[in-house]
């Protein structure tokens, strides 16, 4: 599972403040164990009213075993879930 930043994707503008975010932040690669898996297919089928995606539903489950709760994000998934979501300016 790899993370896309494409132009075509999120557009221009959001791809240019992710490369920014990632190149000027100290950050650590966190890997999707079992476990992960796991709680990911529990959170799709607990929230069937959404459409999270394996890639949103792993992301939760990694952010629920480290004790994260906010989150860098372009769409409205992780704010759905109960995150706080940080928004670059």
């Amino acid at each position: 599972m790899g993370v896309r930043l494409s132009d075509d994707y999120f557009g221009y503008a959001c791809v240019k403040v992710a490369r920014r975010w990632l190149r000027e932040l100290e950050m650590d690669a966190v890997e999707v164990i079992a476990q992960d898996k796991t709680r990911a297919r529990e959170i799709i089928f607990q929230y069937t009213d959404k459409d999270f995606s394996l890639c949103d539903a792993c992301s939760f489950a990694v952010m629920e075993r480290l004790g994260v709760s906010q989150a860098f994000a372009f769409d409205a998934h992780f704010a759905q879930y109960g995150w706080t979501v940080l928004r670059a300016e």
